[in-house]
C-alpha cells in the first residue's frame, strides 16, 4: 500500500503542531496509510487554491478543527478538501463558524456532533470518532497513588458547573482522606496524573458534548465517573459497562463511595481501557479514514 501524501492544516499553536506528543490522537504517530506535514495560515481569514498542494504532490488538504477560518479555491489540478469537525457541540458559536467552514471543503468529518448539524453544508458528512495517542495516554505502572483526579476547565461553556464539581471534590476529598487533584496541567504531567488515578472526574461542556478526556482516562487505564454524555455511533462506550455516570453532586457522592467501598472501580478501568485499545487509537483510525477517503473521494 502507497501511503497518501497529506498536507495537514492545523492550528497556529505549539500543542498540534507536535509530531510524536499530540494531546489528539489524530495524526500523531507515524502510520503505514499516511505521510503529512504540518501547515498553519497566520492570517485571520485565509484564501487558498489547491493547486499550490497539487504542485507539491499532496493527494489531499486535511483540514484540522481549531480556529483555522477560510477558503479552498479549486484549481486545475484540484485535490480535495476534507474537514474534520471537532469542538461544534461547545455552543452555537462553535458550531456556526465550523459549519461554514465545512461548506468548503468535499468531505466533513465529525467527531461526535451530529450529522444532520452539517448536512445541508453541502459535501458528505462522515463519522471519524476521536482516537487516542496511546503513546502518551498509557497506563505506566498498576500502582495508582491517586484517587480521584478532575482537571476540567473552568472556564468557557459549563465553567460554572464544573467550578462547582471541583469545590464539591475537594470538600468530599478531605472528608474520606482520599488524594485528589485538580487543577491545569501540561499534558505530559496531564497524562501522568490519568495514568495515577484510580478515578477521573469528567463534566461536558454541554449536553451535546462528548469531551475527549473520556477515551483519553481509558486509555490511561483509570475508571471514568462523568456527567451526562451523548451516545455517539462508533464510540461503542456505554453506562455501566465502560464508564460511570452521574447526575449532579449528590449522585457523583454516592457513585464515588460505591465505587470505592465495592473496589468495582477496577472492572470499569479494565473494561474502559480494553475498549478503546481495541477499537479507539490513532493505528486503527488511520486504516479506518484510508478505507473512507477511498470509498467518498476514490484515493
Amino acid at each position: 500500500m502507497k501511503p497518501l501524501r497529506v498536507a495537514l492544516v492545523i492550528k497556529n499553536s505549539a500543542a498540534p503542531k507536535q509530531r510524536d506528543a499530540r494531546n489528539m490522537g489524530y495524526w500523531s504517530y507515524p502510520v503505514p496509510e499516511f505521510t503529512w506535514e504540518h501547515f498553519w495560515f497566520p492570517e485571520p481569514s485565509f484564501t487558498r487554491n489547491t493547486v499550490e498542494f497539487a504542485r507539491q504532490g499532496y493527494d489531499l488538504i486535511f483540514h484540522e478543527d481549531g480556529g483555522n477560518w477560510g477558503r479552498y479555491v479549486p484549481g486545475e489540478r484540484h485535490i480535495p478538501v476534507v474537514y474534520l469537525s471537532i469542538d461544534s457541540t461547545l455552543d452555537e458559536a462553535h458550531y456556526r463558524v465550523r459549519f461554514q467552514q465545512a461548506k468548503y471543503a468535499d468531505l466533513v468529518l465529525l467527531d461526535h456532533d451530529y450529522p444532520e448539524r452539517f448536512a445541508s453544508a453541502g459535501p458528505p458528512v462522515r463519522r471519524l470518532n476521536y482516537c487516542v495517542n496511546d503513546r502518551v495516554f498509557r497506563p505506566v505502572s498498576p500502582k495508582r497513588d491517586l484517587d480521584i483526579t478532575f482537571h476540567c476547565s473552568s472556564g468557557g461553556p459549563g465553567g460554572e458547573a464544573r467550578k462547582e464539581i471541583r469545590r464539591f471534590l475537594h470538600t468530599w476529598a478531605g472528608e474520606w482522606d482520599r488524594s485528589y487533584r485538580s487543577g491545569v496541567l501540561g499534558l505530559e504531567a496531564y497524562a501522568a496524573a490519568m495514568a495515577a488515578s484510580k478515578i477521573v472526574v469528567n463534566w461536558p461542556r454541554s449536553a451535546l458534548n462528548r469531551p475527549h478526556r473520556i477515551f483519553d482516562a481509558m486509555a490511561c487505564g483509570a475508571c471514568v465517573v462523568t456527567g451526562p454524555i451523548p451516545i455517539v455511533d462508533g464510540d461503542g462506550v456505554f453506562d455501566g459497562r465502560h464508564f460511570v455516570r452521574f447526575k449532579d453532586t449528590v449522585d457523583l457522592d454516592q457513585k464515588l463511595c460505591e465505587l470505592f467501598d465495592t473496589g468495582e472501580w477496577t472492572r470499569y478501568a479494565e473494561a474502559g481501557h480494553a475498549h478503546v485499545m481495541e477499537h479507539h487509537t490513532w493505528a486503527v483510525r488511520a486504516a479506518q479514514l484510508r478505507q473512507m477517503l477511498h470509498e467518498e473521494l476514490g484515493l
